[in-house]
């Protein structure tokens, strides 16, 4: 009787230990987790980014994204990279109620708020704290919600910029099949270096053919060899041919040649007197003037290029790869 006495009163503390567990829900994964709807990247047509004080606004006009209010281009790669994260947020845990948002870097010195939306319309809002300890997750807050949660993927970096850094960098864009004339000069106007392309004649003359005769003799007959079509070469202006080689490393250099930075307090009219100007000339002129370094020791140079508005400073071995090599 003793030991029938004991299961029953050892069932009723179980009993009363699950009934404890199941009303007060101790274990996290019993919370409901905020779903957030899927968007498509065509449904975000802008972006506000607010970090402290600094606020950048992105929009979307035809294909390109521009900076406001100074409608700068911005740099597709890096906002692409934005709108991933934006349209497809998910929500994965929760991490605390406790409102420790320093902890979290969510308070309001360290977060950065995302506000995404189109034609006048928020779609989207968030605010982004610090990575995850796993790097596969970063701390966010929604709007209207106290609590602290896990997003998927670790995030932060693609929004922790600067307007300068979102700005197109591109200043020269050029492809080697539109251009038959370079030419470098320096400050004197002295050429550093001219070439140009021409097109080879090709050989005149005739094709000999032999025909077996009915005798057995041999009768050499001509006829006329095929048209031959031009071959476009490159030349100094000597006349002397210029290595393959030499011609691909120059455009691999100004294709798609890039700045390290704007210069934000000045115009491209200030300045003058470029100690180098690269001038290629095809289906239209481009023309690249480089200035002397604003400080000795600086590792770049300013620079203006006829295909972008602002002045800009290029590295020191761009021009070195572009004019002293």
């Amino acid at each position: 009787m003793k030991s029938k006495k004991e299961y029953i009163i050892l069932g009723i503390i179980i009993a009363a230990l699950a009934a404890y567990l199941a009303v007060h829900k101790t274990d996290r994964t019993h919370y409901e987790l905020p779903v957030i709807s899927k968007l498509t990247a065509s449904d975000i047509t802008s972006i506000k980014i607010t970090k402290d004080i600094e606020i950048i606004e992105l929009k979307q006009k035809d294909d390109n994204w521009l900076i406001y209010p100074e409608k700068y281009p911005a740099d597709k790669d890096k906002i692409e990279p934005m709108v991933n994260v934006i349209k497809a947020i998910t929500i994965t845990a929760l991490v605390s109620e406790a409102e420790s948002y320093h902890r979290y870097e969510l308070d309001t010195e360290n977060r950065i708020s995302i506000q995404a939306g189109s034609d006048g319309n928020t779609l989207r809002s968030f605010d982004i704290g610090k990575s995850a300890p796993s790097n596969r997750h970063t701390f966010i807050k929604l709007p209207n919600d106290k609590r602290v949660y896990h997003a998927r993927d670790n995030f932060r970096s693609k929004f922790d910029l600067t307007k300068d850094d979102l700005r197109d960098k591109t200043v020269l864009s050029v492809e080697k099949s539109q251009v038959q004339l370079v030419d470098i000069k320096d400050k004197d106007g002295n050429p550093v270096l001219s070439m140009k392309q021409v097109a080879t004649k090709p050989e005149i003359g005739v094709e000999v053919t032999s025909e077996a005769e009915p005798a057995g003799e041999k009768e050499e007959k001509k006829k006329p060899r095929e048209n031959i079509a031009p071959e476009l070469v490159w030349q100094d202006m000597d006349g002397n041919p210029v290595k393959e080689s030499d011609i691909n490393n120059f455009f691999n250099n100004v294709s798609k040649l890039k700045c390290q930075s704007y210069i934000s307090d000045k115009t491209k009219a200030d300045f003058i007197e470029p100690i180098y100007t690269l001038t290629m000339t095809g289906t239209k002129t481009y023309t690249l003037s480089i200035f002397e370094k604003i400080n000795e020791d600086d590792e770049a140079y300013p620079a203006i290029s006829s295909e972008n508005d602002y002045p800009f400073m290029l590295p020191a071995y761009q021009m070195d790869n572009m004019v002293k090599k």
